[in-house]
C-alpha cells in the first residue's frame, strides 16, 4: 500500500500565492501550473483551493461548472488574475452548411 508524502502547507501556500501574484493581468494559472509551482497531488488541487478560498487566504470567482469552467483568482483584496484562456478548436462537421462545397 502507498502512502501519501507529507506536504508542507506553508510552502504549498507561499507558492501558490506567488503563482497568483505573478499571474496577474494574464490568464489564471492552470491546475497544471499549481501542481508544477506546488506539488500538490493533481486530484487535490482544486479541495485545496476551496479549503483557502473559505479560509479567506485566495479569492475565486468561477463561470459554469467543474471542471472547464472559467475561473479567475486574487489574493484576498489583491488585483485578479484575467479568465482562464480556452485553445477550443472549431470543429468542421463534413455537412456544415457555412461552407460551399468546392
Amino acid at each position: 500500500m502507498r502512502t501519501r508524502r507529507p506536504l508542507d502547507e506553508g510552502k504549498i501556500i507561499v507558492r501558490l500565492l506567488l503563482l497568483i501574484t505573478q499571474q496577474v493581468g494574464r490568464a489564471c494559472p492552470t491546475r497544471n501550473q499549481i501542481v508544477a509551482q506546488t506539488g500538490l497531488p493533481k486530484r487535490d488541487v482544486w479541495r485545496y483551493l476551496d479549503t483557502l478560498h473559505k479560509r479567506g487566504v485566495i479569492e475565486i470567482e468561477e463561470r459554469a461548472i467543474r471542471p472547464g469552467n472559467w475561473r479567475r483568482m486574487r489574493v484576498a483584496g489583491g488585483k485578479w488574475t484575467d479568465w482562464t484562456s480556452r485553445q477550443v478548436q472549431k470543429r468542421r462537421f463534413p455537412l456544415d452548411p457555412q461552407e460551399p462545397a468546392p
